[in-house]
């Protein structure tokens, strides 16, 4: 990610940094005048015109610093706001690419630390950390090269005193800081992951009366966060003062040595005082190394984390559009395991035509949801299984194959919008009127127009302010507004009463007359005259048929279907 930022911007830090490098060169200048002036100072009759040329020069010198760090600045720190944007954007747009496997490893709270610490942590790295290596660098070397050219070499030695020192100091620090970095960001991500869930769950955790124990748990996980930084920071505490005070024994060696040679009349005053501007200005270079080495490792470690996520396998792409309109599903022979070894899916066998109105039935854990999530390729199988209109699915591109075949889940994400833009989800542009036949279809326009500001009323996120079954009806009328050849609706109506499903399942068939509708339902008296219906059992299709066929076979759909009848018996 970051080369690939480096390539298209290159320039612009190069020149920043060379505007760097120029101001630090200034600067070491300015101990010459100063040391120039202070020996005029002891010369009689004082050169009073020299001198005042030296202090325009001084002032030249601090007008072009000033100009220089001004375009360094917009250079180098703006490119590295370039860069938090384009990798906000780089993030995002892999995220999409990402198979849904991923999110169902990964937490939403982790996702989020990618894009709030890591991405920070990198930005700091190009902008602070370029600008104090290229300046304690630049200014380290100036200075030196400085003070041979003005000072005794005997003083100049002196101030190398502490280099090797600096040098194990950071060496030993650095990856110490970088482990205990990458700890303090997995807490962050815990907490944000602990937050997060805590706050979509809120109904659920005061319904149970749970709330002191996820107190608890959310400060466990903050006294983890808290630990960690606090053993980050005393790495730091000790690393940054420890370069403070090799500075100060530098100045203090040189103040005694210096002092003496001057009093000994082997330094001139001058030099002795350029020496000492020279010292103060090598100060920072020491103290800036133990930024850089903070810095820099805590953006190694972010940088490491954002790296393996960039190099998580993504969905493959098939290269064919879906070919024209839906006419005919085939799954031959498929079988789908997670990972784990367990079949979920086996042996499966069925067949679908345009127009049809199909029902996919079975047990709970049976395997219909995973069946209806590959057919629309949210999962990878294996060539030879899917086809559609005779097309292997593993072929077919992804965003042309949901354009003809849309899936609804059972739990559709509701955003914090009106109830008409989440209907219209998808599209910037829409008609009212298409939204309210939507709504009429889906048994939803009813409930709809009670609500104080009817279609213009805004649900909350995640529609929190509408019940389990309006919500349902909601994501349903999303899904009749898309129109889409091929409609899979994986048990939406499940908080909807049977009678009302059955009703709605009637009316979807007939507003879209043309469109093929395939039910994933536990209700089976709402799917009785679905043109087939699919049984399955522990991942088999065992079944299937027309409703009467079904039940004249008095298999496990009329096992099904009659404990159902006694449960509705008992509860009227």
């Amino acid at each position: 990610m970051i080369w690939k930022f480096l390539k298209k911007n290159w320039l612009r830090y190069a020149v920043g940094m060379a505007f760097l490098v120029f101001i630090d060169y200034l600067q070491i200048l300015v101990p010459k005048f100063i040391g120039k002036t202070v020996n005029l100072l002891t010369i009689s009759p004082i050169n009073v015109h020299l001198i005042f040329i030296y202090a325009m020069s001084i002032l030249a010198i601090a007008g072009g610093v000033m100009g220089g760090r001004l375009v360094w600045r917009l250079l180098i720190i703006g490119g590295a706001r370039k860069f938090e944007r384009f990798a906000h954007q780089e993030l995002f747009d892999k995220f999409l690419r990402l198979p849904i496997s991923f999110f169902e490893k990964k937490g939403v709270g982790d996702l989020m630390a990618y894009f709030s610490n890591d991405i920070m942590a990198v930005r700091a790295s190009l902008s602070q950390g370029v600008v104090m290596t290229t300046d304690s660098v630049a200014m380290t070397i100036f200075v030196f090269l400085g003070m041979l050219t003005s000072v005794d070499y005997r003083l100049v030695l002196i101030s190398l005193i502490p280099l090797p020192f600096v040098a194990l100091a950071s060496w030993s620090f650095g990856g110490k800081i970088h482990s205990r970095f990458k700890k303090v960001q997995k807490y962050f991500s815990s907490i944000s992951e602990r937050a997060q869930e805590s706050f979509s769950n809120v109904k659920t955790i005061k319904s149970y009366g749970v709330e002191e124990n996820f107190e608890e748990l959310f400060s466990k996980e903050c006294d983890g966060f808290v630990s960690n930084n606090i053993s980050l920071l005393k790495i730091s505490a000790v690393f940054d003062p420890l370069i403070d005070f090799l500075a100060a024994v530098t100045s203090a060696i040189a103040l005694f040595y210096g002092g003496r040679m001057v009093i000994a009349g082997t330094v001139s005053l001058g030099d002795f005082v350029a020496f000492i501007a020279y010292l103060g200005m090598l100060v920072w270079p020491f103290i800036a190394l133990g930024y850089v080495v903070n810095v820099l490792q805590r953006g190694r470690a972010s940088f490491e984390r954002l790296n393996d996520l960039m190099k998580e396998r993504e969905k493959e792409e098939g290269e064919k559009v879906f070919p024209n309109s839906f006419e005919e599903l085939k799954v031959n022979s498929l079988s789908f395991s997670y990972g784990n070894g367990v079949k979920v899916l086996d042996d499966v066998n069925l067949n679908i035509k345009k127009g049809q109105k199909v029902a996919i039935v079975g047990r709970t854990g049976c395997g219909k949801s995973t069946l209806v999530k590959v057919l629309l390729k949210l999962y990878k199988v294996e060539r030879g299984h899917v086809f559609y209109n005779d097309v292997d699915i593993v072929d077919l591109n992804e965003k042309s194959l949901r354009e003809k075949v849309l899936l609804i889940p059972q739990d559709s994400f509701l955003f914090s919008s009106t109830v008409s833009k989440n209907i219209a989800f998808g599209f910037e542009e829409f008609s009212y009127h298409d939204v309210e036949e939507a709504s009429k279809t889906a048994h939803f326009h009813e409930e709809v127009v009670k609500f104080d500001k009817s279609y213009e009323t805004v649900v909350g996120e995640r529609g929190v302010t509408l019940s389990g079954g309006q919500r349902q009806r909601l994501a349903l009328s999303r899904g009749i507004f898309k129109g889409a050849e091929m409609i899979v609706l994986d048990d939406v109506l499940s908080a909807v009463d049977s009678e009302t499903a059955s009703r709605i399942l009637t009316d979807l068939s007939k507003s879209l007359k043309n469109s093929t509708v395939v039910v994933v339902t536990h209700n089976l008296a709402s799917i009785k005259n679905s043109d087939l219906i699919f049984v399955m059992d522990e991942g088999h299709i065992v079944e299937s048929g027309k409703h009467e066929e079904l039940m004249r076979k008095k298999g496990l759909y009329y096992e099904l279907f009659m404990i159902q009848q006694l449960e509705r018996e008992i509860g009227a």
